[in-house]
Protein backbone atom coordinates (compact mmCIF):
# COMPACT_ATOMS: atom_id res chain seq x y z
CA UNK A 1 0.00 0.00 0.00
CA UNK A 2 1.37 3.38 -0.95
CA UNK A 3 -0.17 6.79 -1.40
CA UNK A 4 0.83 8.47 -4.63
CA UNK A 5 2.34 11.94 -4.25
CA UNK A 6 3.51 14.17 -7.07
CA UNK A 7 6.04 16.80 -6.01
CA UNK A 8 5.48 20.29 -7.31
CA UNK A 9 7.53 23.45 -6.76
CA UNK A 10 5.50 26.61 -6.37
CA UNK A 11 7.11 30.02 -6.44
CA UNK A 12 4.95 32.96 -5.58
CA UNK A 13 5.62 36.36 -4.12
CA UNK A 14 4.34 37.91 -0.91
CA UNK A 15 3.44 36.27 2.38
CA UNK A 16 1.66 38.29 5.01
CA UNK A 17 0.97 36.18 8.08
CA UNK A 18 -0.40 39.16 9.98
CA UNK A 19 -3.13 39.69 7.40
CA UNK A 20 -6.68 38.77 8.27
CA UNK A 21 -6.78 36.27 5.42
CA UNK A 22 -3.92 34.21 3.99
CA UNK A 23 -4.21 32.73 0.53
CA UNK A 24 -2.68 29.46 -0.59
CA UNK A 25 -0.58 31.47 -3.01
CA UNK A 26 0.86 33.56 -0.17
CA UNK A 27 1.68 30.52 1.95
CA UNK A 28 3.29 28.71 -0.96
CA UNK A 29 5.98 31.33 -1.54
CA UNK A 30 9.27 29.56 -2.39
CA UNK A 31 8.00 26.42 -0.64
CA UNK A 32 8.17 22.93 -2.07
CA UNK A 33 4.73 21.41 -1.70
CA UNK A 34 3.48 17.94 -2.56
CA UNK A 35 0.41 17.71 -4.76
CA UNK A 36 -1.93 15.13 -3.26
CA UNK A 37 -3.46 12.39 -5.38
CA UNK A 38 -6.42 10.84 -3.58
CA UNK A 39 -5.51 7.24 -4.34
CA UNK A 40 -4.19 4.29 -2.38
CA UNK A 41 -2.00 1.62 -3.96
CA UNK A 42 -3.54 -1.69 -2.99
CA UNK A 43 -1.16 -4.11 -4.64
CA UNK A 44 -1.75 -3.99 -8.41
CA UNK A 45 -5.01 -2.11 -7.87
CA UNK A 46 -5.31 1.61 -7.23
CA UNK A 47 -8.26 2.70 -5.13
CA UNK A 48 -9.69 6.18 -5.11
CA UNK A 49 -10.56 7.56 -1.68
CA UNK A 50 -14.16 7.75 -2.89
CA UNK A 51 -14.15 3.97 -3.45
CA UNK A 52 -13.09 3.28 0.14
CA UNK A 53 -15.51 3.26 3.05
CA UNK A 54 -14.95 5.97 5.65
CA UNK A 55 -12.66 8.97 5.33
CA UNK A 56 -8.92 9.48 5.77
CA UNK A 57 -9.59 12.96 7.17
CA UNK A 58 -10.33 14.23 10.66
CA UNK A 59 -12.93 16.52 9.13
CA UNK A 60 -14.05 15.49 5.65
CA UNK A 61 -14.12 19.07 4.37
CA UNK A 62 -11.67 21.94 4.57
CA UNK A 63 -12.18 24.02 7.71
CA UNK A 64 -10.91 27.53 8.55
CA UNK A 65 -7.91 27.57 10.86
CA UNK A 66 -5.69 30.25 12.36
CA UNK A 67 -2.01 29.88 11.47
CA UNK A 68 0.31 29.85 14.48
CA UNK A 69 -0.21 32.84 16.76
CA UNK A 70 -1.04 35.18 13.90
CA UNK A 71 -4.44 36.48 12.85
CA UNK A 72 -4.12 34.83 9.44
CA UNK A 73 -6.83 32.28 8.63
CA UNK A 74 -6.81 29.67 5.86
CA UNK A 75 -8.92 26.58 5.11
CA UNK A 76 -7.06 23.36 5.94
CA UNK A 77 -7.79 19.64 6.04
CA UNK A 78 -5.95 17.25 8.37
CA UNK A 79 -5.35 13.63 7.41
CA UNK A 80 -4.66 11.25 10.33
CA UNK A 81 -4.10 8.61 7.62
CA UNK A 82 -1.06 10.35 6.15
CA UNK A 83 -0.44 12.67 9.14
CA UNK A 84 -0.48 15.66 6.84
CA UNK A 85 -2.11 19.08 6.65
CA UNK A 86 -3.55 19.92 3.26
CA UNK A 87 -4.51 23.23 1.69
CA UNK A 88 -6.39 23.90 -1.53
CA UNK A 89 -5.61 26.35 -4.30
CA UNK A 90 -9.08 27.68 -5.09
CA UNK A 91 -7.89 28.90 -8.48
CA UNK A 92 -6.93 25.44 -9.72
CA UNK A 93 -8.68 23.08 -7.32
CA UNK A 94 -5.35 21.38 -6.62
CA UNK A 95 -4.73 20.14 -3.09
CA UNK A 96 -1.24 20.41 -1.59
CA UNK A 97 0.46 18.96 1.44
CA UNK A 98 1.92 21.62 3.70
CA UNK A 99 5.59 20.96 4.57
CA UNK A 100 6.19 19.84 8.15
CA UNK A 101 8.40 22.65 9.34
CA UNK A 102 8.61 25.15 12.17
CA UNK A 103 7.16 27.90 9.98
CA UNK A 104 3.76 26.27 10.49
CA UNK A 105 3.91 24.75 13.99
CA UNK A 106 0.27 25.19 14.99
CA UNK A 107 -3.22 25.52 13.55
CA UNK A 108 -6.29 26.45 15.58
CA UNK A 109 -9.64 25.38 14.12
CA UNK A 110 -11.94 28.39 14.23
CA UNK A 111 -15.23 26.60 14.85
CA UNK A 112 -14.03 24.20 17.58
CA UNK A 113 -10.89 25.94 18.92
CA UNK A 114 -9.02 22.62 18.60
CA UNK A 115 -5.25 23.08 18.33
CA UNK A 116 -3.32 20.97 15.84
CA UNK A 117 0.40 21.21 16.62
CA UNK A 118 3.63 19.89 15.17
CA UNK A 119 5.68 18.09 17.81
CA UNK A 120 8.73 15.84 17.94
CA UNK A 121 8.23 12.84 20.24
CA UNK A 122 11.46 11.11 19.15
CA UNK A 123 9.56 8.08 17.88
CA UNK A 124 7.35 6.97 15.00
CA UNK A 125 4.55 9.21 16.25
CA UNK A 126 6.38 12.49 15.64
CA UNK A 127 4.29 14.83 13.55
CA UNK A 128 0.89 16.37 14.16
CA UNK A 129 -1.00 16.12 17.45
CA UNK A 130 -4.01 17.75 19.01
CA UNK A 131 -2.82 19.78 21.99
CA UNK A 132 -5.37 19.32 24.77
CA UNK A 133 -3.38 21.11 27.48
CA UNK A 134 -0.59 23.63 26.96
CA UNK A 135 2.12 24.84 29.31
CA UNK A 136 5.35 23.31 30.60
CA UNK A 137 3.60 19.93 30.56
CA UNK A 138 1.61 19.49 27.36
CA UNK A 139 -1.05 16.85 26.81
CA UNK A 140 -0.95 15.67 23.20
CA UNK A 141 -3.38 13.36 21.45
CA UNK A 142 -2.32 11.40 18.38
CA UNK A 143 -5.20 10.54 16.06
CA UNK A 144 -4.50 7.66 13.70
CA UNK A 145 -6.48 6.32 10.74
CA UNK A 146 -5.40 3.12 8.99
CA UNK A 147 -6.29 1.68 5.60
CA UNK A 148 -7.80 -1.80 5.76
CA UNK A 149 -7.74 -3.84 2.58
CA UNK A 150 -10.80 -5.54 1.16
CA UNK A 151 -11.39 -9.05 2.48
CA UNK A 152 -12.78 -11.31 -0.26
CA UNK A 153 -15.88 -13.35 0.45
CA UNK A 154 -14.88 -16.71 1.95
CA UNK A 155 -17.70 -18.41 0.05
CA UNK A 156 -20.82 -17.66 -1.96
CA UNK A 157 -22.95 -17.41 1.16
CA UNK A 158 -21.00 -14.64 2.86
CA UNK A 159 -20.30 -11.15 1.48
CA UNK A 160 -16.87 -9.64 1.11
CA UNK A 161 -15.66 -6.88 3.44
CA UNK A 162 -14.97 -3.70 1.46
CA UNK A 163 -11.79 -1.68 1.78
CA UNK A 164 -12.14 0.96 4.47
CA UNK A 165 -10.46 3.66 6.49
CA UNK A 166 -10.53 2.67 10.14
CA UNK A 167 -10.16 5.15 12.99
CA UNK A 168 -7.93 3.71 15.70
CA UNK A 169 -8.04 4.51 19.39
CA UNK A 170 -6.10 7.74 20.08
CA UNK A 171 -2.69 7.62 21.76
CA UNK A 172 -1.84 10.21 24.41
CA UNK A 173 1.50 11.73 25.36
CA UNK A 174 2.66 14.15 28.00
CA UNK A 175 5.46 16.30 26.63
CA UNK A 176 7.48 17.70 29.52
CA UNK A 177 10.48 19.98 29.63
CA UNK A 178 12.67 16.88 29.96
CA UNK A 179 11.10 14.50 27.45
CA UNK A 180 7.97 12.72 26.31
CA UNK A 181 5.87 10.19 28.22
CA UNK A 182 3.52 7.85 26.37
CA UNK A 183 0.40 7.26 28.45
CA UNK A 184 -0.59 3.67 29.19
CA UNK A 185 -3.28 2.26 31.49
CA UNK A 186 -0.64 1.61 34.15
CA UNK A 187 -0.11 4.52 36.50
CA UNK A 188 3.36 3.23 37.38
CA UNK A 189 4.53 3.83 33.79
CA UNK A 190 3.69 7.51 34.21
CA UNK A 191 4.95 7.83 37.79
CA UNK A 192 8.31 6.27 36.93
CA UNK A 193 8.81 8.89 34.22
CA UNK A 194 8.21 11.80 36.61
CA UNK A 195 10.83 13.49 38.81
CA UNK A 196 11.22 11.73 42.15
CA UNK A 197 9.87 14.70 44.11
CA UNK A 198 6.57 14.64 42.21
CA UNK A 199 5.77 10.93 42.27
CA UNK A 200 3.99 10.78 45.62
CA UNK A 201 1.96 13.93 44.97
CA UNK A 202 0.82 12.75 41.55
CA UNK A 203 0.10 9.26 42.87
CA UNK A 204 -2.13 10.74 45.59
CA UNK A 205 -3.89 12.95 43.04
CA UNK A 206 -4.63 9.97 40.78
CA UNK A 207 -5.95 7.92 43.70
CA UNK A 208 -7.98 10.70 45.33
CA UNK A 209 -9.58 11.86 42.09
CA UNK A 210 -10.01 8.34 40.71
CA UNK A 211 -8.14 9.30 37.56
CA UNK A 212 -8.45 6.83 34.70
CA UNK A 213 -5.51 7.09 32.34
CA UNK A 214 -7.58 5.87 29.39
CA UNK A 215 -10.14 8.67 29.76
CA UNK A 216 -9.39 11.97 28.03
CA UNK A 217 -11.19 14.25 30.54
CA UNK A 218 -9.23 12.63 33.39
CA UNK A 219 -5.93 13.10 31.54
CA UNK A 220 -6.76 16.78 31.07
CA UNK A 221 -7.36 17.10 34.82
CA UNK A 222 -4.10 15.33 35.55
CA UNK A 223 -1.94 17.46 33.27
CA UNK A 224 -3.58 20.66 34.49
CA UNK A 225 -2.60 19.50 37.99
CA UNK A 226 0.98 18.88 36.86
CA UNK A 227 1.14 22.45 35.57
CA UNK A 228 0.18 24.03 38.88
Amino acid sequence: MKTIIITASLFFSGIFLQAQQISVTEMARTARFSKIIDEVNNGPKKLKYSDIQGTPYFYANFVPARVGDTSGIIPIRYSPFLDTVEIMDNNTGNVYELPKEEAYPKFTFQTTNEKLVLANTNNEYSGYFFELVGGKNRLLRKNITKFKEEIPAPNSLLPSTPARFEVLKPIYFIKTEDGVVKITKKADDLLNALPADKKDTVKDFIKTNKIKLNEEPDLIKLVNFLNK
